[in-house]
């Protein structure tokens, strides 16, 4: 009887596989007819067509129509003596918007933000509440998190079995496995557990990350070289963080983010916010920058010492009319710059290293420091095996990216699910 089972249970795990492919290729490349998702998936045309019309009875996929005209029969192109293909209007399949609602949170320094998207990754709506997080306690953190996502759910008329997924980018050192929130600078707490009560709110998947990871993400959807191979974000801002992400998704390491921020350069160098000394953070990010420019020059007082970013514009504009004083700060945070990028790569390998956050406004102030320590700091023939790359990101990547992230997780999940449904009724 088990040897009978056995071919029904294999050809199962083959079409969850198959599902998983077919949904991936939508996330990564947006609508397609059936014969481009046939080439793109590797899987036959009557595959396809079986599997996505299964996917549509269940609502995960629907049909759009396309501006331009395919074949739908899986055969050869036809196209005319200008180039364009004949044939009637093809039928793009996508990935149903309505099929269900994901929910993003940012939580930094006396800010939380809340991003609604739909199925397809589309943002719906956004919220942004300021207030002093590191006054909250643990239970205080939960119920102000909970309570902005029902705010959302409400404003916007979304039921809660509507809610697939929720994701949460924090500062600071989490555990994403666990869903803990270990150490941030924008919390007085320290250990909470942010995923349990969440998730037994909202009876939906729950996950974690440090905000680099997102960032990480958000970059390599948008500019598709930085989703071949390794690549790592440096994000520099309120801090400094890492997130690693291979072949655009998060796949290395727990949570796949990284500390760099909290490399030593000086033992005896700048206070960090993490209560260690010369930290590359305690030069690079905007805390920091700001905190030493302030014996220098008279500036406004920053709330819980976060410059605002009306603040950091401020002190960019002031550095850039000629002070010396202030060109040696961005000059040292370059230096440092070159020292978390020169450990990533010696370190790492990685194809790509992008360098994004809004602390790289400053990054003229600190180019030609960057660009003579970096090449003292990494052998030439490492230099020259990674593509360096610029992206001066706002906040909205975090919770942009935080959708994707969640709705990784929510797909494979998704799959897993539908996958023991079907070996239950085999077995049935």
């Amino acid at each position: 009887m088990d040897d009978e089972l056995k071919p029904t249970r294999t050809s199962s795990q083959a079409r969850g596989s198959n599902r998983g492919r077919l949904i991936e290729a939508l996330r990564r490349q947006g609508p397609m007819p059936r014969v481009e998702l046939a080439r793109s998936t590797g899987l036959s045309f009557p595959a396809i067509s079986a599997i996505t019309s299964r996917m549509m009875a269940e609502e995960l996929l629907s049909e759009t129509d396309a501006t331009t005209a395919w074949p739908e029969d899986g055969g050869e192109d036809d196209a005319d003596g200008n180039g364009r293909r004949r044939g009637r209007p093809a039928i793009q399949l996508t990935l149903n918007p309505g099929f269900g609602r994901i929910i993003a949170v940012s939580l930094r320094m006396n800010l939380i933000e809340t991003l609604l998207a739909d199925f397809s990754g589309s943002d719906l709506a956004q919220s942004r509440l300021a207030l002093e997080t590191r006054a909250l306690d643990a239970t205080a953190l939960c119920d102000i998190v909970i309570a902005q996502i029902d705010s959302m759910l409400e404003a916007t008329g979304t039921p809660r079995h509507r809610l697939l997924g929720i994701g949460i980018a924090l500062q600071g050192i989490v555990n994403a496995d666990t869903g803990r929130h270990l150490w941030s600078p924008a919390l007085s707490v320290t250990d909470v557990d942010l995923a349990t009560p969440i998730r037994r709110t909202f009876e939906v998947d729950v996950v974690i990350a440090n905000d680099a990871v997102p960032v990480a993400l958000a970059l390599a959807a948008a500019e598709p070289a930085l989703a071949e191979g390794l690549a790592a974000t440096i994000t520099v801002g309120h801090g400094v963080g890492m997130g690693v992400v291979v072949d655009g998704e998060a796949r290395w390491g727990v949570g796949a983010s990284s500390e760099i921020g909290h490399v030593k350069l000086a033992p005896n160098g700048p206070q960090c916010r993490c209560g260690q000394r010369g930290c590359v953070e305690a030069y690079l990010a905007d805390y920091a920058l700001y905190r030493d420019a302030r014996t220098i020059i008279d500036l406004p007082p920053a709330t819980s010492q976060q410059p605002s970013e009306a603040q950091m514009a401020l002190l960019r504009d002031r550095a850039r009319d000629g002070d010396p004083r202030l060109e040696q700060l961005f000059r040292q945070a370059g230096n440092a710059l070159a020292e978390a990028v020169a450990a990533t790569i010696s370190v790492l390998r990685p194809h790509h290293v992008v360098l994004a956050g809004p602390g790289l406004q400053a990054f003229d102030m600190m180019r030609d420091a960057y660009q003579e320590r970096l090449e003292q700091a990494v052998l030439p023939w490492l230099l020259k095996s990674t593509a360096i790359y610029v992206r001066p990101s706002k906040s909205a990547a975090i919770v942009d990216g935080m959708v994707r992230r969640t709705l990784r997780v929510v797909d494979r999940n998704y799959m897993e699910t539908a996958e023991r449904t079907r070996g239950a009724t085999v077995l049935a």
